[in-house]
């Protein structure tokens, strides 16, 4: 029962009934002699939820690796699966109704009790989730790392100092006598540098030819290279997409060709908060990211006439856009105190929020006060459509006791006391000039608070270097920030290192909050090129220095288009006409579903490897969602764990299987080469893991090639799919 794994070690899965009743699955690589420097110990892919008793059925789903097909174990498990699932709906039927008839019972019987009010405890713990992520990324970060990369021994020499960056990052752990890890490899930071500025893995002849280059300035040489070429663009866009739950195929062109001309950041923002008006979404993509506002900001009526517009409320509408702008671009969640006083409620959470009453975020939320969204109206169907909303800036303004003929009352938030609200901006209570548009204004007084470098340096930083100087993105403390002017104990400073974040912040400003200047001056320092081993013990005080590199699991769209990119059997989407072979070409994933998304982009289409195969859309979507991809509904989780469904979704998901037929794509293409098995193990290796096998795994690989050669050479591309090594960015 093994199979190869990462850097020549022997994989076993083992499955351990806790005491709980709980399904422990992870995977244990034991390292071979010769590789045991670069040894990942174990790399734990979740928890499994079972009932006790059903624990001893999943046992059997071990691993078989090359010797059995997984596929082959697939009838029993439907079999086994559909007797035990029947089994446990009818007992978890029988105790619903049991409990449903007590309860009824007990009704009749005595008066039912009024339950006693909500403490302030229980609402503050509500809130919790509001401002910060339920786990915390960088202990999560932290473990993953130490999983994977065992911890050696010994001291590495000090890396240079290429930039500001390295200064204060090397300067601190020098200073606090915190040992860092060594350089990566140029096998690992090729692989690393392509999956963060790409979302694509290099080619086995990039490889050989980056390996083979003794240019010293070779790594700086290929970051130019890749920021703000096409795949950057796709995959940066779509990152900034998610952020702002966009769905819009104009927004997606229109965010990706500023980042290929590098359009200044403040100006996108100028684009986004101050659009020309009178236009429809289609017209002009800025306004696109504010329709998907109205999921949480229209009645449950419709129009009877075109000049109806009281189904509508405009101030929701608005209150929702001002969270979602001020998430992204200010890093700070306003959602609580849009519809309460914060005070009270946040005091265990964020100073800073505690200061803010719902009267400040009405006067933020006033910069919108004038804009009205007006669906358009069809006589045909009698019926408005929001696909075409035409913007203008006529309405009186944000009041809120009567924004007549927009329904006023507060559907979405709390009931609004009544009054008019004149705009103010939320970090420094500066207002608009006399005859500006409030709009306009906010474009140019948002962008001069450093609040506003700080948040994209964060998230840049945080995605490139896997943990973020603030976690989350929108949970900045404005209070504790500035480590000359401490908080209150035991409150203490915020960001991971204040000195740099700030640093970046002004750099950013003094580039013209360029982000390809931003990219590269991370991606070019040390900092970001060291190695995931570390030559000493690992203590978590370490994490904030940033002294290793950090791994990060796949987000959903890079696993996909990696996925047909290693096989090379790509996808085929219809995009507007022209023909696209990745997710990240698109504008949104929820047309990989086939819903009417997909239907009015032909995003459903994907490539067909046989006719008999047909659509496998539903199935890359929920591979794709397995690894956090959102439908942009809510913001993104920017989960960074793996878990139990993303290792069954890679090991049975028709998503991975139909693209490992020998006769289709890089299978086929290898095996009718004329190349000797060792070449073509090389080969897949460097296609899958960006990296040469070891002589222990080509001895492995070639006996499962003996027996059958090309069956053989899919086991072993299936096998190299589900390492830690393909799954993760390290």
């Amino acid at each position: 029962m093994t199979r190869i794994t990462s850097r020549g070690k022997i994989l076993t899965a083992d499955f351990t009934d806790d005491a709980d009743g709980t399904l422990q699955m992870a995977f244990n690589c034991a390292p071979s002699a010769s590789s045991v420097k670069s040894a990942a110990k174990i790399f734990p892919l979740g928890v499994i939820r079972v009932i006790r008793g059903q624990a001893r059925f999943c046992k059997k789903l071990i691993l078989l690796g090359f010797r059995v097909k997984v596929q082959s174990l697939l009838p029993f498990i439907r079999r086994e699966l559909l007797m035990r699932l029947s089994r446990l709906l009818f007992i978890v039927t029988l105790a619903i109704a049991c409990v449903v008839f007590t309860v009824s019972a007990q009704n009749q019987e005595q008066k039912q009790t009024t339950p006693p009010p909500v403490s302030a405890d229980d609402f503050q713990k509500a809130h919790q989730t509001v401002f910060g992520s339920e786990t915390d990324k960088a202990a999560e970060a932290s473990r993953l790392t130490s999983s994977f990369a065992a911890a050696g021994s010994g001291t590495v020499e000090n890396v240079a100092r290429k930039n500001f960056v390295d200064e204060v990052i090397f300067g601190r752990m020098e200073r606090d006598k915190v040992p860092h890890a060594p350089l990566a490899s140029d096998e690992e930071f090729l692989r690393r540098v392509y999956l963060d500025a790409t979302g694509l893995l290099p080619t086995p002849a990039k490889v050989r030819e980056f390996v083979e280059n003794k240019d010293a300035n070779k790594r700086d040489k290929l970051i130019d290279s890749l920021i703000g070429s096409d795949d950057f663009a796709d995959q940066w866009a779509w990152f900034w997409a998610d952020l702002f739950q966009a769905r819009n195929e104009s927004f997606a062109y229109w965010f990706k060709q500023n980042l290929k001309v590098d359009r200044p950041y403040n100006e996108i923002f100028g684009d986004l908060v101050a659009s020309p008006a009178t236009k429809n979404a289609s017209m002009i993509p800025t306004w696109a990211i504010y329709g998907q506002s109205l999921y949480n900001a229209l009645r449950a009526t419709t129009a009877t006439d075109p000049d109806n517009y009281y189904y509508a409320n405009r101030l929701d509408w608005i209150d929702e856009s001002t969270v979602n702008l001020g998430r992204v671009f200010l890093g700070i969640n306003m959602d609580c105190f849009s519809c309460h006083d914060a005070a009270g409620h946040t005091d265990s959470i964020n100073l800073f929020l505690t200061t803010k009453k719902r009267s400040d975020f009405h006067q933020q939320a006033a910069f919108f006060g004038k804009v009205r969204p007006i669906a358009t109206w069809s006589d045909r169907s009698k019926m408005p459509s929001s696909a075409q909303d035409v913007i203008d800036d006529l309405a009186p303004g944000y009041k809120t006791d009567n924004d007549a003929p927009f329904y006023t009352m507060a559907e979405g938030r709390f009931p609004r006391k009544a009054g008019t609200y004149e705009p103010a901006f939320i970090l420094t209570g500066e207002k608009p000039r006399p005859g500006m548009n409030p709009r306009q204004e906010l474009a140019r007084i948002a962008p001069s608070h450093i609040q506003f470098s700080r948040a994209a340096v964060n998230l840049v930083w945080g995605k490139l270097m896997v943990v973020g100087f603030v976690e989350p993105y929108d949970g900045f403390d404005l209070l504790r920030l500035d480590p000359n002017n401490p908080p209150p104990k035991p409150w203490t400073i915020q960001p991971t290192n204040p000195q740099l974040l700030d640093a970046m912040a002004k750099d950013f400003q003094a580039n013209n909050y360029s982000l390809q200047h931003l990219f590269k001056t991370i991606m070019k320092s040390s900092a970001y090129q060291l190695s995931t081993q570390y030559p000493a013990e690992w203590k978590e005080s370490y994490v904030p220095y940033y002294a290793r590199r950090f791994v990060r699991v796949l987000t959903g769209p890079e696993v996909a288009d990696a996925l047909a990119q290693v096989t090379g059997n790509l996808y085929s989407f219809n995009l507007k006409g022209q023909t696209v072979t990745r997710v990240k070409q698109l504008s949104n994933p929820t047309g990989l579903r086939g819903g009417s998304a997909g239907r009015n982009n032909d995003a459903a289409r994907l490539a067909s490897i046989t006719p008999q195969r047909g659509n496998d859309g539903t199935a890359v979507s929920a591979l794709m969602q397995a690894f956090f991809q959102s439908g942009r509904e809510t913001p993104p989780s920017l989960a960074n764990r793996a878990s139990a469904v993303q290792a069954m979704m890679m090991m049975n998901s028709p998503a991975v299987t139909n693209r490992l037929r020998p006769e289709t794509g890089l299978l086929q293409q290898l095996l009718k080469s004329g190349k000797s098995d060792p070449q073509v193990i090389e080969e897949l290796f460097l296609t899958a893991l960006s990296r040469t096998p070891t002589k222990e795994e080509v001895e492995v690989a070639q006996r499962v090639m003996q027996s059958n050669r090309s069956q053989g050479a899919s086991d072993i591309l299936w096998t190299l799919l589900n390492t830690p090594e393909f799954l993760l960015n390290y």
